[in-house]
């Protein structure tokens, strides 16, 4: 059986509160905490996502700023491993999560509207 993109979707939600909740009962530091949420969206959007959006019909602009979204995602989480990073790479990161479940809703929008279509 194929998994959707609503379940994938579903799926990297689900693991973004796991690692909220996890981060809170654990006392983690907001680095540690913005690094795994850069890390678990990275994997989910390049290894489960990503290849979904590209095979279905979807908007390109789309697929294409998600694309942008990540590549820009990585850079951040990149950012984060060095000794001194930008101040502001926490809540830059926090802003293109949402980002990216922002264009993920539309993409299942638009998923649910070509089906309706058929």
């Amino acid at each position: 059986m194929t998994t959707t993109l609503h379940q994938e979707i579903e799926r990297w939600e689900a693991d973004l509160e796991r690692i909220a909740e996890n981060s809170a009962a654990d006392d983690w530091f907001l680095e540690e905490r913005r690094f795994a949420e850069a890390q678990h969206t990275i994997t989910a959007y390049r290894g489960r996502i990503l290849p979904i959006l590209t095979q279905q019909p979807h908007d390109a602009s789309i697929v294409h700023e998600i694309e942008h979204l990540i590549d820009h995602l990585e850079d951040l989480r990149n950012d984060l491993y060095r000794t001194v990073h930008p101040p502001t790479s926490h809540q830059e990161i926090a802003e293109t999560v949402a980002a990216l479940r922002a264009l993920s809703r539309v993409a299942l929008r638009f998923e649910r509207t070509l089906e309706d279509v058929r």
